[in-house]
Formats: structure tokens, C-alpha cells, sequence
């Protein structure tokens, strides 16, 4: 009897799972979805592949979404958004056994990388590991708050990962995925980030709704991601279709914002001219077809593939900004590459405002030039 209520269990959790693992060559409207109050966030999160459709073309809304099916989705919107900046690494505190591990992986070297960037590399503070161990004390029945003494040896595992995300677990995941936004609003130095973030840690923020004292639903509440005035019910489950308009609303500011800091001081110009060109390098090493069609127009991804010297995704580089003497609409971004074996060397890129990706920019020419 309990063999087969268990192998029952875990069917109704393979086919919840394959809404969000299945082929995104057929994302569009789901059968269960018609209707719903959530329906044009779902659709349209499938129109992008970030939830993809299965074959039994449902998508389950109002059941509750896992902690690892939440991780993932926060990577396709991040991704979405930015493209991969990393490669992904193993995570020895996350169950290999989960069947989203690869993803919730790709999330964390992206969390780092972007962090890195917005701090230049200046501090040891690291988003996703600090997510992941926060989301441990959930697990073991904690408070998400700083311990006396840290456990050194935890570990997530995969049934951990396949248990419902609450609405304060998600603030939490929010909080850590938004760091480095944080960290700039807040106007920090790199060296004051583990002071800072350690007062979230440890509760000393200000409250703010009647029902928790818990600081993360506050942190994120300048990004607009529940729209909740007075209490936050940090203890309910999320359902699927809940989760979704997040991470719809996640999507949109991470649009407004990146085509925005374009628009800002130079230093931030500079800081998400890393990211796109990271972004776009990356790309075009995998060979991701989509995203180099969203970064790159034709005749300078060809220029890219057939130059002497192409640059790395995580090489050393330097890069300016300027705009187009003829035409302020137009940005160009000077990258000086460092290599000791073949010679330093620059490629100049000219971006063009361009609405097929969340910078708002394409890269429509290339120069090289030796140093």
C-alpha cells in the first residue's frame, strides 16, 4: 500500500515538473489555463519558453510550486532578461539526485557573476550560496535568520527542493536574486556588502506589514513584485499561477531597469556594457543560436566568428563607452583585450537601440584593431 501510494506521489510530481522541463517547441496556451485570472502572464512566459508546455498540455495553476521548480524559473526570467554569464559549476550543498539541479546551478554562477561585475570583483559576498543556506534553515525548521553558529556541512536535498515554496521563501529567493540592485540603491562601498546584507540576516531592519517580522518581504518591496499594502501572509504556499505573475513582474523590471542603466551615469553604462557583452560572447562560445539572433545582427555575428582573435566571455578586458558623434542614439562600446600569448587587441562594437532584448541595444558592427 505504500509502495503504490508512493510511486503515485511521485508521478503527480513528474507531471507537475514537466510543465517546467518539457520542449519549449510547443509553449502557447495550456488546456487548463483559459480563463484564469493568471492566464496572459502564463502565456506569455510560454511565448518566451521560461514555462514550457507538456503533453498533457496543462500547466496545473493552482497547484503549489517547489522550491526548485521556483529556482529554475528565477534563472529563465534572469536569462530572459540578461543571457547566461557563466558556465555552470557543481554545487556540492545541492542534492545531485534533483532533477532541476543544472539550473538552479546555472542560476548561481549567473547570481555571482553579475554580482561581481556591479562590485567589481571588490567583494566576498556571494548571493546565491547565501540563498541556498537560508533556504537550508527553512528546511530544517529555522527562522531564515543569522545562527550563532553556521553549519558548515549543510545540504540540500532533493525532497528539500520538491517542497512548497512559501511567500516569505520566495521574498528570501527574490532578496538574494536582486542583491546586486540593492547594493546600488543603497549606495555601498564593495567592503561594507557583508555588513550591510547582515543586518537582513540577523533582523535588524525596520517592519513593515502587521503579519511577520521577517525583513526580506520589505527589501523587495520597492521592486513591486506582490502587491500587498498592510500584511504579506508569509507562511502561505504559493501556487504555480501566483509564482508566474512574479516572476512576469520580475521580468518587466528587469527590462525597464537594464534599458535604463544605458541611459545612466557612466559608470553604470559601463557596468551593463560588461554584462551585454559577457552576455553576447558567452552566446556565441555555446553557440546559442537565439540569443546571438537578439544581440548581434547578421553581418556582425559573421564579422565575430572570422576574427583574428576572438574575444572570452571571462577574459580580461576593459571596457569604455562612448556615443556616435553623428547620431546620440547610437553607443559604442570599446572592449581592450589583455592576451600575453597572441597580443592585446580591441574590438569596437556599435550598438543600435533595438527592442528584441531587454538592453534595448544590438550590435549592428564590429571593428578589430591590434595593439
Amino acid at each position: 500500500m505504500m509502495k503504490r501510494f508512493a510511486l503515485c506521489f511521485l508521478m503527480a510530481l513528474l507531471l507537475v515538473q514537466t510543465a517546467w522541463t518539457g520542449g519549449a517547441h510547443a509553449a502557447g496556451v495550456f488546456d487548463d489555463t483559459e480563463g484564469h485570472w493568471a492566464e496572459q502572464q502564463i502565456e506569455e512566459l510560454a511565448s518566451l519558453g521560461i514555462v514550457k508546455r507538456n503533453s498533457s498540455h496543462a500547466f496545473y495553476p493552482n497547484k503549489p510550486i517547489t522550491r526548485g521548480e521556483a529556482l529554475a524559473l528565477l534563472n529563465r526570467v534572469f536569462e530572459t532578461a540578461y543571457g547566461s554569464l557563466e558556465l555552470p559549476q557543481r554545487k556540492s550543498n545541492l542534492d545531485y539526485r534533483f532533477l532541476l539541479r543544472g539550473e538552479v546551478e546555472q542560476l548561481l554562477v549567473n547570481m555571482k557573476a553579475i554580482w561581481q561585475v556591479e562590485t567589481n570583483a571588490l567583494s566576498s559576498y556571494d548571493p546565491g550560496d547565501r540563498m541556498l543556506y537560508y533556504l537550508y534553515l527553512a528546511e530544517s525548521g529555522q527562522l531564515l535568520k543569522k545562527q550563532q553558529k553556521e553549519n558548515p556541512d549543510w545540504w540540500l536535498s532533493s525532497e528539500a527542493m520538491q517542497r512548497p515554496l512559501t511567500r516569505e521563501e520566495a521574498s528570501l529567493l527574490l532578496f538574494h536574486v536582486l542583491a546586486p540592485q540593492k547594493f546600488r540603491t543603497a549606495n555601498l562601498k564593495p567592503q561594507d556588502a557583508v555588513t550591510y546584507f547582515n543586518s537582513f540576516y540577523e533582523w535588524k531592519q525596520d517592519r513593515f506589514y502587521r503579519d511577520t517580522y521577517s525583513p526580506y518581504p520589505l527589501a523587495i518591496r520597492e521592486f513591486q513584485l506582490f502587491l500587498t499594502e498592510k500584511t504579506f501572509s508569509p507562511e502561505k504556499i504559493m501556487t504555480r499561477a501566483e509564482y508566474a505573475v512574479v516572476m512576469k513582474r520580475l521580468l518587466d523590471y528587469y527590462r525597464t531597469h537594464m534599458a535604463a542603466q544605458f541611459r545612466s551615469t557612466v559608470a553604470q553604462q559601463q557596468k551593463i556594457a560588461q554584462l551585454y557583452l559577457r552576455s553576447a560572447t558567452l552566446a556565441l562560445e555555446k553557440k546559442q543560436q537565439a540569443r546571438l539572433a537578439a544581440v548581434f545582427a547578421p553581418e556582425p555575428l559573421k564579422a565575430m566568428t572570422m576574427l583574428p582573435q576572438v574575444p572570452k566571455y571571462n577574459g580580461p578586458v576593459t571596457i569604455t563607452s562612448k556615443t556616435d558623434m553623428n547620431d546620440p542614439k547610437i553607443l559604442w562600446l570599446v572592449g581592450h583585450y589583455r592576451d600575453p600569448v597572441n597580443g592585446d587587441f580591441q574590438v569596437e562594437y556599435k550598438l543600435e537601440q533595438d527592442a528584441s532584448n531587454a538592453y534595448g541595444r544590438k550590435i549592428t558592427a564590429v571593428l578589430y584593431s591590434e595593439k
